[in-house]
């Protein structure tokens, strides 16, 4: 296989550090890990398993941290992880015939971001560039870093078959708040030298939303959608998914009902057809939300492991209920499994 350097930088995070680089010893990678200030065990959890340890000073800097990682890297070919995401599949025949037709292509690999709601756990899926040829590519940006190019290439992409597990969203509302606020004043520092880049401001929306806090997400997320991103750009597809939710989560069902104005771009996504039903739902127009929740189902592309099954299912079932077919709405909610609004829905219809 090509050979490839596994890049880590990791700080006071052991115990997702030990799943991270176990998983990693699997397959003949080189793991380089940098540390930039760990007061717990990670530097020893990373002695029991990577090829090169490193320390570098914290400087506000994640691109510099990055960088300097790589920097010491024995191969050429870097694959760039963060501490909390755990390889689960790899197929390495295609990755390295992949690797051979796009030399100074990134590969994009597939994260399943975890997240507990109110209905239970749920996974978010994207795709992240991190596989690439340090001799073409380096990092930039202070927080919410991105490959930059080297010379005169053109940036280009391609699907790497390699999938992760990503925990970045679980944890106690302690945690997820340092570290939300941690990454909101790194952001508010990049917005000082580009206040009207739309992607800072989404990334803010995501900070307040990963604290539970809606009312400040989608002020941000607001903010982002004025800058007019493109709706071509993956970030703006989330964006408007997480701000649609966020305002019905807030009854704000008016202002949601303005993103279905996107639906020409992202009618193709179950995520968005979801949302567009829900939102329809709320405006009392369950005649228009019960076409979207079909559609959904057939939609061609998903970005959580749930919008194109369990949701559109339990939808599709409400719906039934509210026009009194009791039996074809819990045929519905049984295709939804342990889905916790389902169950919540047959035992009412139950009793």
């Amino acid at each position: 296989m090509i050979p490839i350097s596994v890049c880590i930088i990791t700080k006071n995070e052991a115990e997702n550090l030990e799943k991270c680089l176990s998983a990693l010893k699997l397959y003949p990678f080189e793991i380089v890990v940098t540390d930039t200030g760990s007061n717990d065990s990670s530097k020893e959890i990373a002695e029991k398993y990577a090829d090169k340890v490193l320390d570098f000073a914290w400087c506000d800097d994640f691109s510099a941290a990055r960088n300097f990682c790589i920097s010491n890297a024995s191969h050429n070919m870097i694959l760039s992880l963060d501490t909390d995401e755990f390889v689960t599949e790899i197929d390495s025949d295609s990755l390295e015939k992949l690797i051979a037709q796009n030399p100074t292509a990134v590969g994009r690999i597939e994260l399943l971001n975890y997240f507990d709601t109110n209905s239970g756990r749920r996974a978010h899926i994207s795709r992240v560039d991190r596989l690439f040829d340090r001799r073409h590519y380096t990092y930039r940006n202070r927080i919410h870093e991105y490959l930059h190019t080297l010379g005169n290439i053109s940036y280009s992409t391609y699907e790497a078959p390699l999938t992760a597990d990503h925990v970045g969203y679980l944890g106690s509302k302690e945690k997820l708040r340092d570290k939300s606020m941690r990454d909101i004043n790194l952001l508010v520092k990049e917005l000082d030298a580009t206040p009207d880049n739309p992607y800072l401001h989404f990334q803010i929306g995501q900070s307040y939303l990963m604290m539970r806090d809606d009312q400040n997400a989608c002020k941000y997320f607001a903010k982002a959608l004025n800058y007019h991103p493109d709706p071509a750009e993956d970030y703006t597809r989330i964006l408007i998914k997480n701000y649609g939710e966020s305002l019905l989560s807030l009854g704000l069902t008016t202002e949601a009902s303005s993103l279905l104005s996107y639906y020409s771009h992202y009618e193709d996504n179950a995520d968005y057809l979801c949302l567009a039903g829900r939102i329809h739902l709320q405006l009392n127009q369950p005649l228009r939300a019960l076409p979207e929740f079909i559609k959904a189902q057939a939609a061609p592309k998903k970005d959580s492991l749930d919008s194109a099954t369990r949701t559109p299912a339990y939808y599709i079932g409400f719906i039934y209920e509210l026009f009194g077919e009791i039996d074809i709405a819990k045929s519905h909610y049984l295709r939804c499994g342990d889905y916790t609004p389902a169950l919540k829905r047959l035992e009412a219809i139950k009793n």
